[in-house]
């Protein structure tokens, strides 16, 4: 096991190509609270802090296909959003994380995937048990900042090494399991990643097949 500083210094160096790239750890732009250059900073904080609150208790990892422009963006956390930070503090991390968007404090950002994933987490009482985390980590954009694209298979490349260093900092071997295509065909790749097995992703109507999946398939492993 090794500390979370050489995962955080990955994540903010980014992919090697950052065309249609927003990087979380390192770019800001107006969509971020004022002072805007702070937050890169404080959303590697929060990813720190998430991972040192399941060091030791993490069992499982769910592999997700890339961070949204409302979610993973704001929080620097896979699968989760502001809301999350917001109404279930107490089972993300150990002590209150930052909040990053320009109206966080009247509207924080909400995301639907992470509110089913989280939901279902919270009902079983497993968060700090689980690690949310993405094939390609960074935020893949269309023609703009907040729109969401599929990563090329060349980018969820650049994820392999993330993944490893990201594994290097819990105490047990995690057992990973594919949230959607994307991640299940990264993992067929990855020969020192092996798949668990397959889940819904719950976007674009996958949220009931993600739940009893989830159910069915990964609680029987905690």
């Amino acid at each position: 096991m090794s500390d979370a500083s050489e995962f955080l210094r990955f994540l903010e160096r980014g992919p090697t190509d950052s065309r249609n790239v927003f990087n979380p750890w390192r770019d800001h732009d107006e969509r971020d609270r004022v002072p805007r250059r702070a937050m890169p900073g404080r959303r590697r904080d929060n990813m720190q802090a998430y991972i040192e609150a399941r060091s030791r208790t993490a069992r499982v990892l769910l592999l997700g296909e890339a961070p949204s422009h409302r979610g993973c963006r704001f929080t620097g956390i896979a699968f989760c959003s502001e809301v999350e930070l917001t109404h279930k503090a107490d089972i993300v991390a150990r002590r209150p994380l930052e909040l990053t968007s320009v109206d966080c404090e009247k509207k924080p950002m909400r995301e639907r995937s992470a509110a089913v994933i989280w939901g279902e987490l919270e009902r079983a009482g497993c968060a700090r048990e689980v690690v949310l985390w993405n094939a390609f980590p960074w935020h893949p954009y269309g023609e703009t900042v907040t729109s969401n694209r599929k990563p090329r298979n060349k980018e969820v490349e650049e994820g392999r090494d993330a993944l490893r260093a990201l594994l290097r900092c819990f105490t047990h071997e995690l057992e990973i399991f594919a949230v959607g295509k994307v991640a299940e065909q990264a993992l067929g790749r990855w020969e020192e990643a092996e798949c668990a097995g397959y889940i819904r992703h719950p976007a674009q109507g996958g949220e009931a097949k993600f739940r009893s999946q989830f159910r069915e398939l990964v609680l029987p492993r905690l």
